[in-house]
């Protein structure tokens, strides 16, 4: 990891594993900071796939991150770049439009803004 930007990659790599590691740890809490409180276990089902969805891309990333795979880490994050805005749909097809879509819009910005970084560090050691 030769940037501070592949670093900073990283970073949020780390978050985004353990915003999945939280779904699984304690589900009702993470369904509430996704946007969609649920208030019993037998209710957060999908959150268990949040958090399965954030562990798996959050390891992957990482991994790219640390072997300074930048290609992939670039591909990864420019796709991941969706998802925020797919969770979104989620929230207001059940709860409308409100406060809770916040926390994805921050979440889409720092993607987009890290994927282009990312895109140009690429592009630096073609």
């Amino acid at each position: 990891m030769t940037s501070k930007t592949v670093w900073l990659a990283a970073l949020v790599s780390v978050v985004i594993l353990l915003l999945g590691v939280r779904a699984f740890v304690d589900p009702v809490a993470a369904s509430a900071s996704f946007g969609l409180p649920m208030h019993t276990a037998a209710e957060t089902a999908f959150v268990r796939v949040y958090g399965a969805r954030n562990a798996m891309l959050g390891a992957v990333a990482l991994i790219f991150a640390l072997r300074g795979m930048i290609r992939p880490l670039v591909l990864l994050f420019m796709l991941a770049t969706l998802l925020p805005l797919l969770d979104a749909v989620v929230i207001v097809s059940r709860v409308g439009l409100g406060h809770e879509l916040a926390r994805h819009a921050v979440i889409m910005v720092v993607l987009v803004a890290l994927s282009i970084s990312l895109w140009r560090v690429r592009d630096a050691h073609a």
